[in-house]
């Protein structure tokens, strides 16, 4: 592993996908989580750490530039989805923002030492609509899609940042058919799409030489609907 794509939060759902399909494809993945690895694969380090602290982030830092003459690509999937107060507030800018920012910074040397670079964040569909219900969420999304302009013009040409917008993928565990029937009626395409759709679009930014401060919304048509 010379050249692998970093990527947070890969323990579930959409993110343990991602770098499962990923490594099948047969690219090296370092996959970054808080705690200990879910799932085996010869073409997937691990490495655990809380990217809400900056020790920990630090460490994560030394132990790719100690590892790795460079990097491929840094993909931001690590994600939280508090309600709303102030502690969850600071807990989620740390998450979606802080930690970005702190490893684009530190490793984009890295990436440069790669022929094609790629800097993706998995920001939200709420990033450029705002939620009533998770105003803390939405915020801190949109500051992540915000960045990613930044990074783009500040890295490029030599690396691609890029951003992701997904609406509903996969149904948390704990939801209820009520809760269901109302998230699909506020797309066009009502049902429940699972993570194939990030997955593409994670590939075809990876294989696209003319695309950088872009951000992909994967919604279903929800910007079409107005309920």
């Amino acid at each position: 592993m010379t050249s692998p794509i970093l990527i947070t939060g890969t323990n579930k759902r959409v993110g343990l996908q991602l770098s499962e399909r990923l490594a099948e494809a047969g690219f090296d993945v370092l996959a970054v989580n808080r705690s200990p690895a879910a799932g085996h694969h010869p073409r997937i380090a691990h490495f655990q750490a809380d990217l809400r602290s900056t020790e920990e982030r630090n460490a994560l830092i030394a132990f790719v530039r100690n590892s790795y003459p460079s990097l491929r690509g840094i993909i931001h999937n690590a994600s939280l989805w508090l309600d709303d107060d102030l502690d969850n507030l600071d807990t989620m800018f740390r998450i979606h923002v802080e930690a970005p920012f702190h490893l684009n910074r530190e490793l984009g040397d890295l990436l440069r030492q790669s022929a094609k670079a790629d800097i993706i964040h998995i920001c939200d569909d709420s990033s450029s609509r705002g939620s009533k219900s998770h105003v803390a969420y939405a915020a801190t999304k949109a500051a992540l899609q915000n960045m990613t302009l930044s990074f783009a013009a500040l890295y490029g040409p030599d690396v691609h940042v890029n951003a992701i917008s997904p609406g509903l993928l996969i149904f948390k565990e704990d939801s209820t058919p009520e809760y269901q029937a109302k998230a699909l009626n506020k797309a066009v395409l009502q049902y429940e799409p699972g993570a194939e759709p990030l997955i593409q679009a994670v590939f075809y930014l990876l294989e696209s030489n003319y695309s950088t401060g872009s951000n992909i919304v994967i919604n279903g048509g929800r910007h079409l609907r107005r309920n």
